[in-house]
């Protein structure tokens, strides 16, 4: 058994998010050693009212700000854009019309810069809260301006028909994505309680460790091997986003002191004593 321990990795501040952070925890509460010291089990106890706490407070942002989905707010968003884009083709198609026959395709040549401008849809690919502010601006000005009769002849009434649907729907989405993004700001203090919990419970389980005991750095490595597994996960996401296809063979190389030698070449002597895989899986916080 290898007896070597380094304590560094284990009281640094996980990279959590309020989610991966509760499940921690109660990793964490679940497997402290049943004999453990009274600062180790007072520490423990801390963590688990951490843990509870962050629950609770992630059960109230759920349930205060479940109004849509992420994929309602993508379909919402494919919508919206499918709307103002037919229009402004409608209108262009119809001013490709010649105008000697078809006076009024000059007219819809005028629209389309008069709504649209120079920037045309690029509106479009902007984050939500833009694209809501964009998008009645034109509904305004074409309220304003009175265009609407002349619009509907051009392009026909369907069109400002379904802008005027969506656009209220599409300013609801974005409140209500706002709100959310608040809510989860409130957790800041939440998800950093949970990291002092764990680092303070950390700190007192390493202090178990007696380096001439190798039993009792099995027991610590038990009690604290949920961080292991948090660090291992971590380092899969990245090590997966960094490859991008060749994420699906990525959570074998923290389990593993081998795994990277294999995209390697094999007659190297040098790669499969590199200690990189090991190291990241330890070293990789995250979890998000």
């Amino acid at each position: 058994m290898d007896q070597t321990f380094d304590a560094s990795v284990y009281v640094r501040a996980p990279i959590i998010n309020i989610a991966n952070g509760v499940t921690l925890a109660n990793a964490l509460v679940a497997a402290c050693p049943e004999a453990a010291p009274e600062n180790v089990a007072k520490a423990c106890t801390k963590l688990k009212a951490a843990g509870e706490a962050g629950q609770k407070a992630l059960t109230a942002r759920r349930r205060e700000n479940g109004v849509l989905s992420e994929e309602d707010g993508r379909v919402l968003d494919r919508e919206a854009d499918g709307s103002f884009g037919g229009l402004r083709m409608r209108l262009v198609a119809y001013s490709m019309l010649p105008q000697e026959r078809f006076p009024k395709a000059r007219r819809a040549g005028e629209l389309v810069n008069e709504l649209f401008g120079d920037d045309g849809l690029s509106f479009l690919a902007a984050e939500y809260s833009v694209q809501n502010t964009v998008m009645a601006s034109i509904v305004e000005h074409i309220q304003e301006a009175g265009l609407q009769p002349e619009i509907d002849a051009l392009a026909g009434p369907e069109f400002l028909e379904q802008i005027g649907n969506v656009v209220p729907r599409y300013d609801m989405m974005v409140k209500d994505r706002l709100q959310k993004e608040a809510a989860t700001s409130n957790l800041t203090p939440v998800v950093r309680a949970i990291q002092s919990a764990i680092v303070n419970y950390a700190t007192k389980v390493v202090g178990m460790v007696d380096e001439d005991d190798p039993a009792t750095i099995e027991a610590v490595r038990r009690a604290l091997r949920p961080l292991d597994a948090h660090r291992e996960t971590g380092a899969r996401r990245a090590q997966g986003a960094t490859k991008g296809e060749a994420a699906s063979g990525a959570p074998a190389a923290p389990a593993s002191p081998a795994a990277p030698a294999s995209p390697s070449a094999p007659a190297s002597p040098a790669a499969p004593a590199s200690p990189a895989a090991p190291a990241t899986g330890a070293g990789a916080e995250g979890g998000r």
